[in-house]
């Protein structure tokens, strides 16, 4: 979630050389898309290898206009020998490893993960994570059986001498309620003794073993070893390193992302307008665009220029109603 975040916090802005009246129709278009839940289904593409979105089509005004992607399990989906995707043939409930059927023109978009000619599927970055949440749930079962073990103290009970067998009984009977209740009524002549358990440096062997799984987890998605495994002191340096190598990682999968919309902002055009002229949609960070284009706006405005009600719609994601420009 740490490393989706990078992106799903990222603000946006088109860039369209077209007509005017086209461009407000793509951003109108994004605008109404559900970009979050999209987003956060794309980036499933770097944990699973790939991700397949299905879109979902409406008539407005004589027009053809996404409103929606919705991904579907990757068990439909199967790559054949030229590494194109396919849907995967179905019968009696089970899926076949045999060439697929053609997808729709206009009605899937394929995301991969670091994808090659060997391996369409892409990389799997939760395949890394196998054998570490594997041995960490078994390395926390047995810590859990320890922890039962030894860490409660054990309750010894003393019968009289010649006691009978269902005085006997019933004592054992006693003890176990004790363990669940703590409380418990005896005979005078009974004892009940609280024997603690010795203590054993063993728990630390399944802690530093979930310390290590967790940590080769970590490695697995963040890519970051720095801070992971600097312990409980922390330093600003580690800090600073795990900071930028999680930037790194936000600027790389957001493409998964720019792709996407990018595809589904070019079959608009063709489907309505039968041109090839594409249209970019670029992911940043929201305090960046800020702060940087103040900065710069600044200085350009002390030189002189003077920047359209447009110009600051776009540049800083505002409505016609949220600002006015001031004149002179």
């Amino acid at each position: 979630q740490q490393r989706k975040s990078q992106v799903l916090q990222m603000g946006w802005e088109l860039n369209y050389d077209g007509p005017e009246k086209v461009k407000n129709e793509l951003i109108e278009i994004i605008q109404k898309l559900p970009l979050q839940e999209i987003s956060n289904n794309i980036l499933d593409a770097f944990l699973f290898g790939f991700a397949v979105g299905e879109v979902e089509w409406e008539m407005r005004e004589n027009k053809i206009v996404p409103v929606n992607i919705i991904y579907k399990p990757q068990e439909w989906f199967i790559f054949d020998s030229k590494n194109v995707c396919k849907l995967r043939k179905r019968r009696n409930n089970s899926y076949f490893f045999e060439p697929g059927e053609e997808l729709p023109t206009y009605k899937f978009i394929v995301n991969q993960h670091m994808p090659s000619y060997t391996n369409p599927y892409g990389e799997k970055l939760l395949s890394r994570c196998f054998w570490p949440v594997t041995f960490k749930k078994a390395g926390i079962e047995f810590w859990q059986l320890m922890v039962e073990r030894f860490g409660t103290p054990n309750l010894i009970g003393r019968y009289a001498v010649g006691a009978t067998q269902a005085e006997k009984d019933q004592l054992l009977a006693d003890l176990q309620a004790m363990t669940e209740d703590v409380i418990t009524v005896m005979q005078s002549n009974q004892i009940v003794e609280w024997k603690e358990s010795p203590k054993y440096s063993v728990g630390g062997l399944y802690e530093s073993l979930i310390q290590f799984l967790n940590t080769e987890i970590s490695k697995a998605i963040l890519t970051a070893t720095l801070t992971i495994e600097s312990g409980s002191v922390g330093n600003y340096k580690s800090a600073t390193v795990q900071q930028e190598m999680i930037s790194y990682l936000g600027m790389q999968d957001k493409k998964l992302v720019e792709y996407t919309i990018n595809e589904l902002l070019e079959y608009y055009l063709e489907l309505n307008y039968s041109e090839k002229q594409t249209a970019k949609i670029k992911l940043n960070r929201k305090e960046s665009i800020a702060e940087f284009s103040v900065d710069r706006d600044k200085i350009l405005k002390e030189m002189g220029i003077e920047f359209s009600k447009e110009y600051y719609k776009k540049r800083y994601n505002l409505t016609e109603t949220d600002f006015e420009i001031g004149k002179k």
